[in-house]
């Protein structure tokens, strides 16, 4: 089992984040506090979890917020192979922890996370794309979007929250295509501002719910100019979007991770 596939990990993970690298696209008070009752760990001792099995979904809920939420993964590694989806990194991720569960470095750490960051050494162009995340966002985002009337049903009259863990790297659009070779080398392109790209946001507002919370961690790159980081969280009142979209070239995108 990889480590992110408890709902709860990602919470706890995403409770380090600092509201500095937050960005609302809406300015109303609501996402402000939609935002502190799960960052704030005094807060979210008001949610309940409600990911097992068992449980009706999704997978937390509020009584004191009136707030229901669904986390999911998304990522720039999943791809179909003759019909069947395929993601190395996770695979690889989750054969080193029973890995580490078969040495007993488990029962001698027992209160330990041992969070693995995977390395496929396959080529950078065989190992993540744009239109891998891109169809990964789609392919998530729906099949979630598809019960949210059961969701209706089990909290009648709560607020829907999407809360999204992109696990994707930073992407530039360049003006020409890069040999894997040259990555290392340093590249020239446009920035991939995620949470403003045009086919992203087409999947975003036909979604029926109220809120989304897009936690990307990974989104920054070494530049000539220094460090450019992107909004780790950006957190959407869909139904008060009001943004510019960009529209880029998917054929010319690729990923600032070598």
């Amino acid at each position: 089992m990889n480590y992110f596939d408890d709902e709860r990990n990602v919470i706890d993970k995403f409770q380090d984040v600092d509201t500095s690298e937050t960005l609302l696209i809406t300015l109303r008070q609501e996402s402000k506090k939609i935002f502190k009752s799960i960052n704030n760990k005094r807060n979210w001792k008001y949610w309940t979890f409600s990911g097992s099995k068992s449980d009706p979904p999704p997978d937390f809920y509020s009584d004191k917020y009136k707030l229901m939420m669904d986390v999911m993964r998304v990522d720039d590694h999943t791809h179909k192979v003759k019909g069947k989806l395929v993601n190395e990194t996770n695979a690889k991720e989750s054969k080193i922890q029973n890995e580490l569960k078969c040495s007993g470095l488990k029962n001698i750490f027992p209160n330990a996370n041992f969070i693995v960051n995977a390395i496929t050494d396959l080529p950078t162009d065989k190992d993540h794309s744009y239109l891998w995340y891109k169809e990964s966002f789609a392919r998530v985002l729906n099949a979630h979007n598809n019960k949210v009337e059961s969701y209706k049903k089990n909290h009648l009259g709560y607020k829907i929250i999407f809360f999204v863990f992109d696990e994707s790297s930073i992407y530039l659009e360049v003006n020409e295509k890069i040999d894997n070779k040259k990555l290392g080398m340093g590249i020239e392109g446009r920035i991939h501002v995620f949470f403003e790209d045009e086919e992203f946001l087409k999947i975003i507002k036909n979604l029926d719910i109220d809120y989304l919370i897009w936690y990307a961690p990974y989104k920054y790159a070494e530049s000539i100019y220094g460090l450019v980081e992107l909004p780790k969280v950006v957190i959407y009142d869909l139904k008060n979007i009001d943004i510019e979209t960009i529209n880029y070239n998917e054929n010319m995108m690729i990923s600032a991770e070598e």
